[in-house]
């Protein structure tokens, strides 16, 4: 049952009396949401579940709730679910981004104001995996340029907390080729955004008795972006001189690049 006021005299239904014992007892609707879903005034007193296999938001607005209500919020599904502030605030001490089983108190100090406490259930603290992202590609290119190239590998992540942390991992497939023998020099570098966070690494490098190396080259860098916003991350490559050619995905070969958010 909605918040509602009572008149003196008013004679309540079973259903209704029902319906008022669950709301007392903080007990919500048997559907739960699967998509993003913006609180509305009913569900003050309620439990609001969330149950997606993607990535959702609660969004909470102002001029809905009054000071004193609460409204607590679980996450059943494998997706992370965050809680959003929309036009209202939501301050918490803890993390707005819900795992798989985890859930939490939305407290309203004013009609525009609130409080997130939230229960975490999926235990440690920090260092949780909260969402992962994953890309391949496939595409043969190639420079002979000592200036970074986009490789075509890339992969976009928006994280649920400014705090959270970004483990980017890649594997790429890379070949350097002179046309004669001598010493040859490749390297690779990661990108965030325009910002070069891991660069200038010569990865492989042949000597005087060669005329090509073919090689797979993994990555993995912790990285901070400190934002919510989606953030890309991409990989690129060089010639660590000029008269050496060097190939991405030669003959067409998959190279992948994943991103997990980690809670702090």
């Amino acid at each position: 049952m909605a918040k509602q006021t009572f008149t003196t005299g008013q004679v309540l239904t079973a259903a209704q009396m029902t319906s008022l014992q669950q709301t007392a007892m903080g007990g919500g609707s048997a559907t739960a949401k699967t998509a993003n879903y913006v609180l509305v005034a009913a569900d003050a007193g309620t439990t609001v579940i969330m149950n997606a296999a993607g990535t959702t938001t609660i969004t909470v607005n102002t001029s809905l709730f009054a000071a004193g209500d609460s409204v607590f919020i679980q996450n059943i599904g494998a997706g992370v679910c965050t809680v959003t502030a929309g036009t209202a605030t939501v301050s918490t001490a803890g993390s707005l981004a819900l795992a798989q089983y985890e859930g939490g108190l939305l407290y309203f100090t004013a009609t525009g104001t609130s409080i997130f406490h939230d229960y975490t259930q999926s235990g440690g603290g920090g260092g949780k995996v909260l969402q992962a992202v994953s890309a391949t590609y496939s595409t043969q290119s190639s420079t002979s340029s000592t200036t970074y190239q986009d490789s075509g590998l890339t992969a976009s992540i928006t994280p649920s907390a400014a705090t959270s942390k970004i483990l980017v991992l890649t594997s790429s497939n890379v070949m350097a080729n002179r046309g004669a023998a001598g010493a040859m020099k490749g390297k690779l570098n990661i990108v965030r955004g325009a910002t070069e966070i891991l660069g200038n690494v010569e990865v492989f490098r042949t000597g005087d008795g060669s005329k090509y190396q073919n090689l797979t080259v993994s990555y993995t860098f912790l990285d901070s972006p400190s934002t919510t916003s989606s953030t890309t991350y991409k990989q690129q490559y060089a010639s660590n001189e000029a008269s050496t050619e060097v190939y991405f995905n030669i003959g067409s070969t998959t190279s992948t690049i994943t991103l997990l958010e980690i809670g702090a």
